[in-house]
């Protein structure tokens, strides 16, 4: 049987919801401990967040047939994952389970989640022999079983601590006699995970010290209802207020990069921001609407998408902007395509900078590093 195994985006939910609602509802409470119904198996697939989460499907001839889901999580200064497997019932019992199991270990230890709980019943002797011959740790309670697995020993420079203040979750990354600090924004359908997971530990290593903030509805902040532009920045100017130390950078993704441009505007207290795939200074407007529809799907791009629909575009004025600007660019970026990265670069009097083979997503792909090159060279070449 010729298997093929694919790390899943947000756009695979109804084939997961597809999946998990073929199931027999023994092997759904085998899954998940409880008896689930449709709604809460939507529930379930809505919640998965793809940012932080590794997702990994078996297929067999076109058709998803399994599916294993580490949720990652952090609660200390490290991320650990809970995880989960399903299969088809079809396809039980011919090894399915196990290079499912083997491909999200693999993703678990490259991203470096070296901490994983799964939660099984008693009866589950399939995962619980899974579990076996690792560095485990089982816990028994009545019919269920608590199994930890340490994959490595977490590093020190991987280190973030993550708090949240007034429900906005932030993670803060620290540096030995830091020579700046950064705050960092991500953009639409994103959190502040992205930033956590690869930049700030290498920021850190550099003698950066930073934080990333999740905006309401986002990540692990609380969402709330009919969210404006102004309440995600003011979930900045609060994040902002409640930093020890003014910040030398502020970095903006995409819709955060605008975010970043209105926290600049009028305000000579910043000296340094970094644009990267950023919404121009002159917003969405009614006529880029085919590109606001990517938006729709996020609170924040909702609230900026339904502005642009009305005829209210918002905006920045570049006059009003102190800061020294770097605007960074994807050459391969869809949404925000190059002229729109040189046109904003010339609103601040600058250069592109462009990444080569770079899409939208540059920060979470294999490029992140080609961006913090870049962004560490535009911070010292002030200094």
């Amino acid at each position: 049987m010729h298997l093929t195994f694919d790390r899943l985006q947000a756009s695979a939910r109804p084939a997961i919801l597809e999946h998990l609602s073929g199931l027999s509802p023994d092997d759904l409470f085998t899954r998940f401990g409880l008896t689930l119904g449709p709604a809460s198996l939507a529930s379930y697939v809505d919640s998965i967040n793809f940012n932080r989460d590794i997702v990994i499907a078996a297929h067999y001839r076109g058709l998803l047939i399994g599916v294993v889901h580490i949720a990652v999580l952090q609660h200390d200064a490290f991320p650990h994952g809970e995880l989960g497997i399903s299969v088809d019932g079809f396809f039980q019992g011919k090894g399915i389970g196990r290079q499912l199991f083997d491909q999200a270990l693999h993703h678990a230890l490259r991203r470096k989640v070296n901490r994983l709980r799964i939660q099984y019943l008693r009866r589950n002797g399939r995962m619980a022999s899974l579990c076996r011959g690792l560095s485990t740790q089982f816990a028994q309670d009545g019919e269920e079983t608590a199994c930890l697995i340490t994959l490595a020993a977490d590093d020190p420079a991987n280190a973030c601590r993550r708090e949240m203040e007034d429900g906005i979750e932030v993670f803060h990354a620290d540096a030995p006699a830091a020579r700046g600090h950064i705050l960092f924004i991500h953009g639409v359908a994103g959190d502040g995970w992205q930033w956590r997971e690869n930049m700030q530990p290498w920021f850190a290593a550099h003698g950066l010290s930073s934080s990333a903030l999740s905006l309401r509805g986002h990540g692990g902040s609380k969402s709330r209802e009919n969210q404006t532009l102004r309440d995600y920045e003011q979930d900045v100017q609060q994040v902002l207020a409640r930093l020890l130390v003014t910040p030398s950078l502020i970095v903006g993704h995409s819709m955060g990069g605008f975010l970043t441009q209105r926290v600049l505007e009028g305000n000579e207290q910043w000296q340094n921001a970094s644009l990267i795939c950023s919404v121009p200074p002159w917003g969405l407007l009614p006529g880029t609407l085919d590109n606001v529809v990517e938006f729709m799907g996020d609170p924040l791009g909702k609230a900026i998408a339904i502005q642009a629909a009305e005829g209210k575009p918002a905006y920045v004025n570049p006059d009003n902007i102190s800061a020294r600007v770097q605007v960074i660019g994807g050459s391969r970026d869809r949404l925000i395509p190059s002229e729109v990265v040189a046109a904003t670069a010339r609103s601040y009097d600058t250069s592109p900078v462009m990444i080569e083979d770079a899409g939208h997503a540059v920060i979470s792909s294999r490029k992140w590093q080609d961006v913090a090159e870049q962004v560490l060279q535009h911070l010292l070449s002030e200094q």
